[in-house]
């Protein structure tokens, strides 16, 4: 089942908010959860739930992820965490040695991303659903908000 035939199918939007959405989508080039919120036709909280649904994946609230500790921050490249937006939640070891991190992102569905992750930990991925605002405000709490910007170099001056 599609997006937005489940958002239908729950009683959360008729199929004409579906197509609005869809119209939404098509002409700002944005996800199609992106344009029902800005619609203000689904909350951010409504949409990650049926996505998480949809891509049978687990989700973490806000709540979840200011419990993550600093220290765990550290298995990734503090640039990388800035730059992907993501952060990760858990790691597991296998009796073989495998690494396993469970990592919430708000783009689950980004194979590039995870293939990133996955070559910077040395661990398989899990991807966790979570709100992109949500990744954004916790990981400033740590410090780690976007990349910092590179002051312009000035040319220097011509000798007169």
């Amino acid at each position: 089942m599609r997006l937005g035939e489940l958002w239908v199918a729950s009683g959360l939007l008729s199929a004409a908010q579906v197509d609005q959405a869809v119209a939404y989508h098509r002409r700002h080039g944005c996800r199609l959860g992106e344009a029902a919120v800005a619609l203000g036709l689904l909350t951010p909280e409504q949409t990650l739930t049926t996505l998480s649904q949809h891509l049978q994946l687990p989700f973490v609230r806000r709540e979840g992820l200011e419990r993550v500790p600093r220290a765990l921050l550290k298995c990734m490249p503090e640039a990388v965490l800035r730059r992907l937006k993501v952060c990760p939640l858990r790691i597991q070891w296998s009796e073989e040695g495998q690494g396993l991190v469970y990592v919430a992102t708000s783009e689950p569905d980004n194979f590039e991303l995870l293939g990133e992750i996955e070559l910077v930990t040395g661990c398989t991925v899990k991807p966790v659903l979570a709100l992109a605002s949500d990744l954004r405000r916790v990981l400033a709490s740590h410090g780690l908000g976007a990349e910092p910007i590179a002051e312009p170099v000035a040319a220097p001056s011509a000798a007169l």
